[in-house]
Protein backbone atom coordinates (compact mmCIF):
# COMPACT_ATOMS: atom_id res chain seq x y z
CA UNK A 1 0.00 0.00 0.00
CA UNK A 2 2.83 2.40 0.87
CA UNK A 3 4.46 1.72 -2.49
CA UNK A 4 1.14 2.33 -4.25
CA UNK A 5 0.77 5.68 -2.49
CA UNK A 6 4.27 6.71 -3.52
CA UNK A 7 3.49 5.84 -7.12
CA UNK A 8 0.31 7.88 -6.94
CA UNK A 9 2.19 10.83 -5.45
CA UNK A 10 4.78 10.64 -8.20
CA UNK A 11 2.03 10.59 -10.82
CA UNK A 12 0.37 13.65 -9.31
CA UNK A 13 3.57 15.67 -8.98
CA UNK A 14 4.61 14.76 -12.55
CA UNK A 15 1.79 16.88 -13.98
CA UNK A 16 3.08 19.92 -15.76
CA UNK A 17 1.67 23.30 -14.70
CA UNK A 18 -0.99 24.56 -17.07
CA UNK A 19 1.09 27.66 -17.82
CA UNK A 20 3.90 25.41 -19.15
CA UNK A 21 1.44 23.40 -21.23
CA UNK A 22 0.09 26.63 -22.72
CA UNK A 23 3.64 27.67 -23.55
CA UNK A 24 4.07 24.36 -25.40
CA UNK A 25 0.87 25.01 -27.35
CA UNK A 26 1.79 28.57 -28.30
CA UNK A 27 5.26 27.55 -29.49
CA UNK A 28 3.81 24.62 -31.42
CA UNK A 29 1.15 26.76 -33.13
CA UNK A 30 3.75 29.37 -34.10
CA UNK A 31 6.13 26.73 -35.51
CA UNK A 32 3.34 24.93 -37.39
CA UNK A 33 2.06 28.13 -39.03
CA UNK A 34 5.09 28.17 -41.35
CA UNK A 35 4.62 24.55 -42.50
CA UNK A 36 3.39 23.76 -45.98
CA UNK A 37 -0.21 22.53 -46.06
CA UNK A 38 0.76 19.12 -47.43
CA UNK A 39 3.35 18.64 -44.69
CA UNK A 40 0.91 19.59 -41.95
CA UNK A 41 -1.89 17.40 -43.35
CA UNK A 42 0.52 14.48 -43.53
CA UNK A 43 0.89 14.62 -39.73
CA UNK A 44 -2.79 13.73 -39.20
CA UNK A 45 -3.86 10.14 -38.72
CA UNK A 46 -6.66 10.55 -41.25
CA UNK A 47 -8.60 13.11 -43.28
CA UNK A 48 -11.18 13.57 -40.49
CA UNK A 49 -8.74 13.96 -37.59
CA UNK A 50 -6.78 17.09 -38.36
CA UNK A 51 -4.35 18.31 -35.71
CA UNK A 52 -5.99 21.65 -35.03
CA UNK A 53 -7.31 23.81 -32.20
CA UNK A 54 -10.67 25.36 -33.11
CA UNK A 55 -11.42 29.05 -32.81
CA UNK A 56 -14.91 30.33 -33.54
CA UNK A 57 -17.21 28.18 -35.65
CA UNK A 58 -15.19 27.87 -38.84
CA UNK A 59 -11.52 28.60 -38.08
CA UNK A 60 -8.68 26.76 -36.42
CA UNK A 61 -5.02 27.01 -35.45
CA UNK A 62 -2.80 24.34 -36.92
CA UNK A 63 -0.73 22.28 -34.52
CA UNK A 64 1.30 19.08 -34.31
CA UNK A 65 0.77 16.11 -32.05
CA UNK A 66 2.91 17.85 -29.42
CA UNK A 67 0.53 20.82 -29.12
CA UNK A 68 -2.62 18.69 -29.26
CA UNK A 69 -1.31 16.41 -26.50
CA UNK A 70 -0.66 19.46 -24.33
CA UNK A 71 -4.21 20.68 -24.94
CA UNK A 72 -5.59 17.27 -23.95
CA UNK A 73 -3.52 17.27 -20.77
CA UNK A 74 -4.89 20.69 -19.82
CA UNK A 75 -8.45 19.43 -20.35
CA UNK A 76 -7.83 16.36 -18.16
CA UNK A 77 -6.25 18.38 -15.35
CA UNK A 78 -9.07 20.92 -15.23
CA UNK A 79 -11.75 18.22 -15.53
CA UNK A 80 -10.29 16.32 -12.60
CA UNK A 81 -9.99 19.45 -10.45
CA UNK A 82 -13.53 20.81 -10.90
CA UNK A 83 -16.44 18.75 -9.59
CA UNK A 84 -18.92 21.42 -10.74
CA UNK A 85 -17.84 20.86 -14.36
CA UNK A 86 -18.21 17.09 -14.01
CA UNK A 87 -21.73 17.51 -12.69
CA UNK A 88 -23.02 19.85 -15.38
CA UNK A 89 -21.23 18.65 -18.52
CA UNK A 90 -20.42 15.33 -20.10
CA UNK A 91 -16.71 14.60 -20.47
CA UNK A 92 -16.97 14.98 -24.25
CA UNK A 93 -18.77 18.32 -23.94
CA UNK A 94 -16.12 19.63 -21.55
CA UNK A 95 -13.23 18.56 -23.78
CA UNK A 96 -14.78 20.43 -26.69
CA UNK A 97 -15.20 23.61 -24.61
CA UNK A 98 -11.66 23.38 -23.23
CA UNK A 99 -10.19 23.21 -26.73
CA UNK A 100 -12.40 26.12 -27.77
CA UNK A 101 -11.22 28.15 -24.77
CA UNK A 102 -7.60 27.52 -25.80
CA UNK A 103 -8.45 28.65 -29.34
CA UNK A 104 -10.07 31.83 -28.02
CA UNK A 105 -7.03 32.45 -25.84
CA UNK A 106 -4.74 32.09 -28.87
CA UNK A 107 -6.90 34.51 -30.85
CA UNK A 108 -6.45 37.17 -28.14
CA UNK A 109 -2.76 36.46 -27.65
CA UNK A 110 -1.76 39.87 -29.05
CA UNK A 111 -3.54 41.64 -26.21
CA UNK A 112 -0.75 40.44 -23.93
CA UNK A 113 1.88 42.27 -25.95
CA UNK A 114 2.75 45.96 -25.91
CA UNK A 115 4.88 48.29 -28.05
CA UNK A 116 7.92 50.11 -26.66
CA UNK A 117 9.01 53.64 -27.54
CA UNK A 118 10.61 52.42 -30.78
CA UNK A 119 7.45 50.57 -31.77
CA UNK A 120 8.86 47.09 -31.13
CA UNK A 121 6.36 44.51 -29.83
CA UNK A 122 7.26 42.82 -26.55
CA UNK A 123 5.48 40.30 -24.34
CA UNK A 124 4.14 41.46 -21.02
CA UNK A 125 6.30 40.32 -18.14
CA UNK A 126 4.21 41.38 -15.16
CA UNK A 127 2.55 38.96 -14.71
CA UNK A 128 4.64 36.62 -16.87
CA UNK A 129 3.06 35.92 -20.25
CA UNK A 130 2.04 32.31 -19.74
CA UNK A 131 0.61 32.90 -16.29
CA UNK A 132 -1.50 35.63 -17.87
CA UNK A 133 -2.53 33.20 -20.62
CA UNK A 134 -3.57 30.64 -18.01
CA UNK A 135 -5.79 33.24 -16.36
CA UNK A 136 -7.20 34.14 -19.79
CA UNK A 137 -7.91 30.48 -20.57
CA UNK A 138 -9.70 29.99 -17.25
CA UNK A 139 -11.92 33.03 -17.75
CA UNK A 140 -12.84 32.03 -21.29
CA UNK A 141 -13.56 28.46 -20.21
CA UNK A 142 -15.91 29.61 -17.45
CA UNK A 143 -17.77 31.85 -19.90
CA UNK A 144 -18.12 29.00 -22.40
CA UNK A 145 -19.35 26.63 -19.70
CA UNK A 146 -21.92 29.14 -18.48
CA UNK A 147 -23.11 29.71 -22.06
CA UNK A 148 -23.54 25.95 -22.52
CA UNK A 149 -25.79 25.67 -19.45
CA UNK A 150 -29.53 25.59 -20.07
CA UNK A 151 -32.62 25.00 -17.90
CA UNK A 152 -34.71 22.16 -19.29
CA UNK A 153 -37.70 19.95 -18.58
CA UNK A 154 -36.41 16.54 -19.64
CA UNK A 155 -39.10 14.08 -20.77
CA UNK A 156 -38.46 10.32 -20.64
CA UNK A 157 -41.24 8.08 -22.01
CA UNK A 158 -42.05 5.07 -19.82
CA UNK A 159 -44.11 1.94 -19.57
CA UNK A 160 -45.69 1.84 -16.10
CA UNK A 161 -49.38 1.01 -15.80
CA UNK A 162 -51.85 0.15 -18.53
CA UNK A 163 -54.22 2.96 -19.39
CA UNK A 164 -57.29 1.12 -18.09
CA UNK A 165 -55.82 1.26 -14.58
CA UNK A 166 -56.60 4.98 -14.41
CA UNK A 167 -53.57 5.70 -12.24
CA UNK A 168 -53.45 9.49 -11.89
CA UNK A 169 -50.44 11.78 -12.20
CA UNK A 170 -47.99 11.23 -9.32
CA UNK A 171 -44.51 12.37 -8.33
CA UNK A 172 -41.51 10.76 -6.68
CA UNK A 173 -39.37 13.67 -5.55
CA UNK A 174 -38.20 15.68 -8.56
CA UNK A 175 -39.75 13.26 -11.08
CA UNK A 176 -43.40 13.59 -12.14
CA UNK A 177 -45.05 10.69 -13.94
CA UNK A 178 -47.92 11.58 -16.25
CA UNK A 179 -50.15 9.33 -18.35
CA UNK A 180 -49.59 10.05 -22.01
CA UNK A 181 -52.81 12.07 -22.42
CA UNK A 182 -52.02 14.24 -19.39
CA UNK A 183 -48.51 14.91 -20.68
CA UNK A 184 -49.88 16.04 -24.05
CA UNK A 185 -52.33 18.36 -22.28
CA UNK A 186 -49.60 19.88 -20.11
CA UNK A 187 -46.74 20.29 -22.57
CA UNK A 188 -48.00 20.61 -26.16
CA UNK A 189 -48.67 24.33 -26.29
CA UNK A 190 -48.86 25.01 -30.04
CA UNK A 191 -52.50 24.58 -31.18
CA UNK A 192 -51.56 23.36 -34.66
CA UNK A 193 -49.13 20.74 -33.33
CA UNK A 194 -51.64 19.73 -30.69
CA UNK A 195 -54.34 19.30 -33.35
CA UNK A 196 -52.19 16.92 -35.42
CA UNK A 197 -51.23 14.91 -32.33
CA UNK A 198 -54.79 14.62 -31.03
CA UNK A 199 -56.11 13.40 -34.39
CA UNK A 200 -53.59 10.56 -34.31
CA UNK A 201 -54.24 9.84 -30.62
CA UNK A 202 -58.01 9.62 -31.26
CA UNK A 203 -57.55 7.35 -34.25
CA UNK A 204 -58.86 9.95 -36.69
CA UNK A 205 -55.59 9.84 -38.64
CA UNK A 206 -53.01 7.10 -39.10
CA UNK A 207 -49.54 7.83 -37.82
CA UNK A 208 -48.15 6.70 -41.19
CA UNK A 209 -50.22 9.40 -42.90
CA UNK A 210 -48.86 12.06 -40.55
CA UNK A 211 -45.32 10.83 -41.20
CA UNK A 212 -45.86 11.03 -44.95
CA UNK A 213 -47.16 14.60 -44.65
CA UNK A 214 -44.38 15.67 -42.30
CA UNK A 215 -41.58 14.25 -44.45
CA UNK A 216 -42.94 15.65 -47.72
CA UNK A 217 -40.87 18.36 -49.35
CA UNK A 218 -41.86 21.80 -48.09
CA UNK A 219 -43.96 20.45 -45.20
CA UNK A 220 -45.01 22.87 -42.46
CA UNK A 221 -43.02 23.11 -39.23
CA UNK A 222 -46.04 22.17 -37.09
CA UNK A 223 -46.41 18.90 -39.03
CA UNK A 224 -42.74 18.06 -38.58
CA UNK A 225 -42.83 18.86 -34.87
CA UNK A 226 -45.98 16.83 -34.28
CA UNK A 227 -44.49 13.84 -36.08
CA UNK A 228 -41.22 14.20 -34.14
CA UNK A 229 -43.03 14.25 -30.77
CA UNK A 230 -45.20 11.23 -31.56
CA UNK A 231 -42.14 9.38 -32.88
CA UNK A 232 -40.39 10.01 -29.57
CA UNK A 233 -43.38 8.84 -27.52
CA UNK A 234 -43.78 5.74 -29.70
CA UNK A 235 -45.96 3.22 -27.88
CA UNK A 236 -45.18 4.45 -24.37
CA UNK A 237 -48.23 5.16 -22.23
CA UNK A 238 -46.46 7.31 -19.60
CA UNK A 239 -43.94 10.15 -19.62
CA UNK A 240 -41.61 11.01 -16.74
CA UNK A 241 -40.53 14.65 -16.47
CA UNK A 242 -37.75 16.20 -14.41
CA UNK A 243 -36.53 19.80 -14.49
CA UNK A 244 -32.77 20.25 -14.46
CA UNK A 245 -31.20 23.70 -14.32
CA UNK A 246 -27.69 24.79 -15.25
CA UNK A 247 -26.63 21.73 -17.26
CA UNK A 248 -25.29 21.29 -20.78
CA UNK A 249 -27.62 19.43 -23.13
CA UNK A 250 -25.89 16.04 -23.16
CA UNK A 251 -25.26 15.90 -19.44
CA UNK A 252 -28.81 17.09 -18.72
CA UNK A 253 -30.31 14.14 -20.60
CA UNK A 254 -27.84 11.67 -19.13
CA UNK A 255 -28.55 12.81 -15.58
CA UNK A 256 -32.32 12.94 -16.18
CA UNK A 257 -32.36 9.38 -17.52
CA UNK A 258 -30.46 8.20 -14.44
CA UNK A 259 -32.73 9.96 -11.94
CA UNK A 260 -35.89 8.79 -13.71
CA UNK A 261 -34.52 5.25 -13.59
CA UNK A 262 -33.99 5.55 -9.83
CA UNK A 263 -37.54 6.86 -9.37
CA UNK A 264 -38.90 3.89 -11.35
CA UNK A 265 -36.84 1.51 -9.24
CA UNK A 266 -38.21 3.14 -6.07
CA UNK A 267 -41.70 2.53 -7.41
CA UNK A 268 -40.72 -1.02 -8.25
CA UNK A 269 -39.75 -1.60 -4.63
CA UNK A 270 -43.44 -1.58 -3.78
CA UNK A 271 -44.18 -4.44 -6.23
CA UNK A 272 -43.12 -8.03 -6.63
CA UNK A 273 -39.93 -8.57 -8.64
CA UNK A 274 -41.80 -10.23 -11.52
CA UNK A 275 -44.11 -7.21 -11.81
CA UNK A 276 -41.54 -4.47 -11.29
CA UNK A 277 -39.43 -5.60 -14.22
CA UNK A 278 -42.29 -4.57 -16.50
CA UNK A 279 -41.64 -0.93 -15.61
CA UNK A 280 -39.43 0.43 -18.38
CA UNK A 281 -38.18 3.74 -19.68
CA UNK A 282 -36.95 4.69 -23.11
CA UNK A 283 -33.36 3.65 -23.62
CA UNK A 284 -33.33 0.96 -20.94
CA UNK A 285 -33.54 -2.46 -22.53
CA UNK A 286 -34.39 -5.28 -20.19
CA UNK A 287 -37.55 -6.86 -21.58
CA UNK A 288 -36.70 -9.77 -23.83
CA UNK A 289 -38.38 -10.69 -27.08
CA UNK A 290 -36.94 -13.32 -29.37
CA UNK A 291 -37.86 -15.76 -32.11
CA UNK A 292 -36.66 -19.33 -31.76
CA UNK A 293 -35.94 -21.94 -34.42
CA UNK A 294 -34.92 -25.55 -33.94
CA UNK A 295 -35.24 -28.78 -35.91
CA UNK A 296 -35.79 -32.41 -35.02
CA UNK A 297 -33.46 -35.12 -36.30
CA UNK A 298 -36.12 -36.04 -38.89
CA UNK A 299 -35.82 -32.56 -40.38
CA UNK A 300 -39.01 -31.09 -38.99
CA UNK A 301 -38.63 -27.44 -37.94
CA UNK A 302 -39.99 -26.07 -34.67
CA UNK A 303 -40.63 -22.37 -34.51
CA UNK A 304 -41.40 -20.52 -31.31
CA UNK A 305 -41.17 -17.14 -29.70
CA UNK A 306 -40.98 -15.55 -26.27
CA UNK A 307 -41.81 -12.03 -25.18
CA UNK A 308 -42.29 -10.00 -22.02
CA UNK A 309 -44.88 -7.30 -22.41
CA UNK A 310 -44.07 -3.92 -20.84
CA UNK A 311 -46.43 -2.10 -18.51
CA UNK A 312 -48.40 -3.51 -15.62
CA UNK A 313 -52.07 -4.40 -15.65
CA UNK A 314 -54.44 -5.76 -13.04
CA UNK A 315 -58.08 -5.59 -12.03
CA UNK A 316 -59.32 -2.09 -13.02
CA UNK A 317 -58.50 0.38 -10.28
CA UNK A 318 -56.27 -1.99 -8.33
CA UNK A 319 -53.00 -0.31 -9.25
CA UNK A 320 -54.33 3.19 -8.63
CA UNK A 321 -55.23 1.99 -5.16
CA UNK A 322 -51.76 0.47 -4.73
CA UNK A 323 -49.99 3.71 -5.64
CA UNK A 324 -52.25 5.59 -3.25
CA UNK A 325 -51.52 3.11 -0.45
CA UNK A 326 -47.76 3.47 -1.00
CA UNK A 327 -47.92 7.27 -1.01
CA UNK A 328 -45.93 7.62 2.24
CA UNK A 329 -43.09 5.38 1.08
CA UNK A 330 -42.91 7.02 -2.35
CA UNK A 331 -42.88 10.46 -0.70
CA UNK A 332 -39.95 9.39 1.50
CA UNK A 333 -38.07 7.99 -1.51
CA UNK A 334 -38.81 11.24 -3.32
CA UNK A 335 -37.31 13.31 -0.50
CA UNK A 336 -34.05 11.38 -0.78
CA UNK A 337 -34.02 11.67 -4.57
CA UNK A 338 -34.64 15.41 -4.28
CA UNK A 339 -31.68 15.74 -1.92
CA UNK A 340 -29.54 13.68 -4.28
CA UNK A 341 -30.42 15.82 -7.31
CA UNK A 342 -29.91 19.08 -5.37
CA UNK A 343 -26.47 18.10 -4.06
CA UNK A 344 -25.39 16.64 -7.38
CA UNK A 345 -25.90 20.02 -9.02
CA UNK A 346 -22.33 21.00 -8.12
CA UNK A 347 -20.81 18.09 -6.20
CA UNK A 348 -21.58 14.92 -4.28
CA UNK A 349 -24.41 14.25 -1.88
CA UNK A 350 -23.84 13.19 1.76
CA UNK A 351 -22.57 9.63 2.28
CA UNK A 352 -25.94 8.21 3.33
CA UNK A 353 -27.74 9.72 0.34
CA UNK A 354 -25.07 8.65 -2.16
CA UNK A 355 -25.12 5.08 -0.87
CA UNK A 356 -28.91 4.92 -0.96
CA UNK A 357 -29.01 6.10 -4.59
CA UNK A 358 -26.23 3.79 -5.75
CA UNK A 359 -27.71 0.81 -3.93
CA UNK A 360 -31.10 1.54 -5.51
CA UNK A 361 -29.45 1.40 -8.93
CA UNK A 362 -27.84 -1.98 -8.12
CA UNK A 363 -31.23 -3.22 -6.93
CA UNK A 364 -32.93 -2.14 -10.16
CA UNK A 365 -30.24 -3.83 -12.22
CA UNK A 366 -30.71 -7.03 -10.22
CA UNK A 367 -34.43 -7.10 -10.91
CA UNK A 368 -33.94 -6.48 -14.62
CA UNK A 369 -31.08 -8.93 -15.02
CA UNK A 370 -31.82 -11.96 -17.21
CA UNK A 371 -29.10 -14.05 -15.58
CA UNK A 372 -29.81 -15.35 -12.06
CA UNK A 373 -26.16 -15.41 -11.04
CA UNK A 374 -25.57 -11.81 -12.19
CA UNK A 375 -28.71 -10.77 -10.32
CA UNK A 376 -27.27 -12.34 -7.13
CA UNK A 377 -24.06 -10.32 -7.60
CA UNK A 378 -26.14 -7.14 -8.04
CA UNK A 379 -28.23 -7.86 -4.92
CA UNK A 380 -25.05 -8.44 -2.93
CA UNK A 381 -23.64 -5.11 -4.11
CA UNK A 382 -26.90 -3.35 -3.22
CA UNK A 383 -26.95 -4.84 0.30
CA UNK A 384 -23.30 -3.97 0.86
CA UNK A 385 -23.71 -0.41 -0.41
CA UNK A 386 -26.91 0.39 1.46
CA UNK A 387 -25.59 -1.00 4.74
CA UNK A 388 -22.22 0.78 4.48
CA UNK A 389 -20.58 -2.51 5.43
CA UNK A 390 -17.54 -2.08 3.20
CA UNK A 391 -17.56 -5.75 2.22
CA UNK A 392 -17.75 -7.04 5.80
CA UNK A 393 -20.58 -9.55 6.09
CA UNK A 394 -20.74 -9.23 9.89
CA UNK A 395 -21.36 -5.47 9.66
CA UNK A 396 -23.92 -6.09 6.93
CA UNK A 397 -25.74 -8.54 9.18
CA UNK A 398 -25.74 -6.09 12.10
CA UNK A 399 -27.19 -3.36 9.89
CA UNK A 400 -29.82 -5.67 8.41
CA UNK A 401 -30.84 -6.83 11.90
CA UNK A 402 -31.24 -3.20 13.01
CA UNK A 403 -33.32 -2.39 9.93
CA UNK A 404 -35.47 -5.47 9.47
CA UNK A 405 -35.54 -7.03 12.93
CA UNK A 406 -34.91 -4.16 15.39
CA UNK A 407 -36.58 -5.98 18.29
CA UNK A 408 -34.32 -9.00 17.88
CA UNK A 409 -37.20 -11.44 17.57
CA UNK A 410 -36.37 -15.11 17.04
CA UNK A 411 -36.77 -16.50 13.55
CA UNK A 412 -39.98 -18.48 13.16
CA UNK A 413 -39.67 -22.12 12.27
CA UNK A 414 -39.37 -22.60 8.53
CA UNK A 415 -38.10 -19.06 7.93
CA UNK A 416 -34.52 -18.08 7.14
CA UNK A 417 -32.64 -15.87 9.58
CA UNK A 418 -31.19 -12.55 8.45
CA UNK A 419 -27.67 -13.82 9.12
CA UNK A 420 -28.28 -16.84 6.90
CA UNK A 421 -29.74 -14.60 4.18
CA UNK A 422 -26.66 -12.36 4.23
CA UNK A 423 -24.40 -15.40 4.10
CA UNK A 424 -26.31 -16.90 1.18
CA UNK A 425 -26.55 -13.71 -0.85
CA UNK A 426 -23.25 -12.04 -0.03
CA UNK A 427 -20.67 -14.53 1.27
CA UNK A 428 -21.72 -17.55 -0.78
CA UNK A 429 -23.34 -15.50 -3.52
CA UNK A 430 -21.82 -12.19 -4.53
CA UNK A 431 -18.28 -12.84 -3.23
CA UNK A 432 -17.78 -16.37 -4.51
CA UNK A 433 -19.42 -15.64 -7.85
CA UNK A 434 -17.44 -12.45 -8.44
CA UNK A 435 -14.16 -14.10 -7.43
CA UNK A 436 -14.76 -17.21 -9.54
CA UNK A 437 -14.97 -19.58 -6.58
CA UNK A 438 -18.52 -20.53 -7.57
CA UNK A 439 -19.62 -21.11 -11.16
CA UNK A 440 -22.82 -19.29 -11.97
CA UNK A 441 -23.47 -19.95 -15.64
CA UNK A 442 -26.21 -22.55 -16.23
CA UNK A 443 -26.53 -23.11 -12.49
CA UNK A 444 -29.86 -22.96 -10.66
CA UNK A 445 -29.74 -19.87 -8.46
CA UNK A 446 -33.44 -19.03 -8.43
CA UNK A 447 -33.76 -19.43 -4.66
CA UNK A 448 -30.66 -17.34 -3.90
CA UNK A 449 -31.98 -14.66 -6.22
CA UNK A 450 -35.33 -14.66 -4.40
CA UNK A 451 -33.59 -14.41 -1.02
CA UNK A 452 -31.51 -11.49 -2.32
CA UNK A 453 -34.60 -9.67 -3.50
CA UNK A 454 -36.38 -10.16 -0.19
CA UNK A 455 -33.33 -9.03 1.78
CA UNK A 456 -32.72 -5.84 -0.22
CA UNK A 457 -36.42 -4.93 -0.40
CA UNK A 458 -36.61 -5.31 3.37
CA UNK A 459 -33.60 -3.05 3.80
CA UNK A 460 -34.97 -0.34 1.52
CA UNK A 461 -38.43 -0.44 3.08
CA UNK A 462 -36.88 0.14 6.50
CA UNK A 463 -34.08 2.56 5.62
CA UNK A 464 -35.95 4.87 3.22
CA UNK A 465 -38.44 6.50 5.64
CA UNK A 466 -35.77 6.82 8.36
CA UNK A 467 -33.27 8.45 6.00
CA UNK A 468 -35.98 10.78 4.69
CA UNK A 469 -36.69 11.83 8.28
CA UNK A 470 -32.98 12.49 8.83
CA UNK A 471 -32.97 14.76 5.75
CA UNK A 472 -36.06 16.62 6.95
CA UNK A 473 -35.38 16.85 10.69
CA UNK A 474 -31.83 15.78 11.64
CA UNK A 475 -29.63 17.16 8.88
CA UNK A 476 -26.64 17.37 11.19
CA UNK A 477 -26.31 13.59 10.84
CA UNK A 478 -25.66 14.04 7.11
CA UNK A 479 -22.59 16.15 7.88
CA UNK A 480 -20.90 13.50 10.01
CA UNK A 481 -18.11 11.36 8.59
CA UNK A 482 -19.36 8.13 7.03
CA UNK A 483 -18.61 5.88 10.00
CA UNK A 484 -20.46 8.05 12.51
CA UNK A 485 -23.29 8.83 10.09
CA UNK A 486 -23.96 5.11 9.71
CA UNK A 487 -23.76 4.57 13.43
CA UNK A 488 -26.40 7.28 13.93
CA UNK A 489 -28.59 5.84 11.17
CA UNK A 490 -28.34 2.35 12.58
CA UNK A 491 -29.30 3.65 16.02
CA UNK A 492 -32.38 5.35 14.60
CA UNK A 493 -33.32 2.14 12.78
CA UNK A 494 -33.18 0.18 16.03
CA UNK A 495 -35.35 2.76 17.78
Amino acid sequence: MARENKLNDRKETSQKPISELLETIVEDVVDTASMLDKDWLALSEGPFTQLAIPVGSDRHYRATRKGIDAAWEIAQQVWGAHEEFRQSLSHEEFDRLSFKAIGEMLKDLRTHFSKDAQGDTTACVDPPLFSALEDDYNKKLVRLVEAAHVDLDQHIPCHLFHTDQRVPVFSIGPVTFRPRANWIDDFIKDPLECGHIRRVEKGEQEFSDLREQATAQGSALDLRNAWSILSYLRGFEWVATIRLTGHALGRSHQKAATIVGLAIDALGLTFRAADSRRFTKAGRQHLYSEDRLASLVNGRFLHGSSTQMPGLGAKPGALASHVSTERAFLFAAGQILQEYVKCRQTGRAPHLVERWANALYWFGEARREASDFMAVVDYGCAADGLSGAGGKAAKMTDFAEAAINPKGESTQEGFQSIADAVTQVYREGRNQLAHGETYGLLEDMVRTRAVGDALVVGLFRAVTPVLADVIANRREILNLDEKHAYRALQGRLRN
